[in-house]
Formats: C-alpha cells, sequence, structure tokens
C-alpha cells in the first residue's frame, strides 16, 4: 500500500510539473507577441481629475481637443519611432492646450503630460482585441488624477474608431499589419492573449486537492 501511494505521489509530481510547464511556455509566448505589439504602437491614456460627474464630463471634453490636435500632428508619421518624436515635441503644446479647453470649461486645475510605461488591461477596437501588459503611452493628467482612466491607440490612429460601428480605419490596419508579424496581427484577430495564466493553475491545483 505505501509503495502504491509513493508512486501515486510520484505520478501527480510528473503531471503537475507538466502542466505547469505547459502553461508557462503558453504564457511565455504570449507575454512574447504582447511585447511585440507593444514595440509598434502607443497609447493614450487621459485620467481624470476625480469620479464626480463634473471631472469624468471634463475629461471627455479634453480627450476629444488632445486627440484632434494630435491628429493633425502625426498625420505624416509613417512610424512608431516618427510618432514618439512627434509626441516629445508636443508635450508642453498638449499641456497647454488640455489647460486652455479646462480653463474655458470652468476648471482650475491643471494638466501634466508624459510620455512612458503604462500597464493596459485586454481592450477590444473593432475586430481587433489587444492583450494586457505594458505600453507606451502619452500620459495626460488631469489635476489630481484620482479618477477613471480613458485609452486608445494614439499610434496608429485607434483613437478615432467610429464610436457606433466600431470600425477600425483600413489605413490603421494597414500600418498594423504592415509593423507586426503575422503571428502578432492574427492574435489581434484571434481575440489577443489576454488569458491570467495563474488562474488556471490556482484552478487545476484547486483541482488536485478536491477543492
Amino acid at each position: 500500500m505505501r509503495h502504491k501511494m509513493v508512486m501515486a505521489g510520484i505520478v501527480c509530481a510528473v503531471l503537475a510539473t507538466g502542466v505547469l510547464m505547459h502553461l508557462y511556455g503558453e504564457a511565455t509566448d504570449g507575454e512574447r507577441r504582447q511585447q511585440g505589439i507593444a514595440r509598434e504602437i502607443i497609447r493614450l491614456h487621459v485620467v481624470a481629475n476625480s469620479d464626480s460627474a463634473a471631472d469624468q464630463e471634463l475629461k471627455g471634453r479634453v480627450k476629444e481637443t488632445v486627440v484632434t490636435y494630435l491628429r493633425n500632428e502625426m498625420r505624416e508619421a509613417d512610424t512608431v519611432e516618427q510618432a514618439r518624436q512627434t509626441i516629445r515635441n508636443h508635450l508642453r503644446d498638449i499641456e497647454e492646450i488640455a489647460n486652455e479647453k479646462m480653463e474655458n470649461e470652468g476648471f482650475d486645475y491643471r494638466a501634466e503630460a508624459s510620455l512612458g510605461q503604462c500597464y493596459f488591461p485586454v481592450k477590444e477596437y473593432g475586430d481587433l482585441t489587444f492583450p494586457a501588459g505594458e505600453y507606451e503611452a502619452l500620459r495626460v493628467n488631469l489635476g489630481e488624477s484620482r479618477g477613471q482612466n480613458w485609452w486608445c491607440v494614439m499610434y496608429p490612429t485607434l483613437c478615432f474608431v467610429d464610436s457606433t460601428y466600431q470600425i477600425v480605419p483600413e489605413s490603421s490596419r494597414e500600418k498594423l499589419k504592415e509593423s507586426l508579424t503575422e503571428e502578432e496581427y492574427n492574435s489581434l484577430l484571434d481575440g489577443g492573449d489576454g488569458v491570467d495564466y495563474s488562474f488556471r493553475i490556482l484552478d487545476w491545483l484547486r483541482g488536485i486537492g478536491g477543492a
């Protein structure tokens, strides 16, 4: 009996190792694809002063002002490097137009713009699903920036997805196809890689333990 129990324990350990290695391999592939996608896009992240109705409405109006301004400034950007440099060159201008918009709306707090790394959850744009992870982003903080945030893909211009039909502009789709590998682009069409594999492992372990 004791020998059978030892053998059963060994079998369980081997199976557990195999499952964990399999899940780790999937996670690594997903992370690799996400990192490859992230290298070719720049996102926009606007954070409201607070969650009050007034602050949230203002966030939307400031977002539209910033997006319209950058759409014009980035019109000639053909690569992510060119888009990045354009944003860097206009950070102070972005702050100024955001502040002007807020002042015109009767608000006295200020905006702060920066370009850096931000974590984003899974996000759908039409039929494209971007996986969760770290992305380079233009971050526009409004006031104390303690409210809900708004985000989109600034380059290529998925910020301009039709709000009614969720149609991705063909020009943006083509830029993505040109910039990404076939595997990376297809993963966007397949629903991204937004799976948290740690929950799969926990569920599997709970099943082993009979929980």
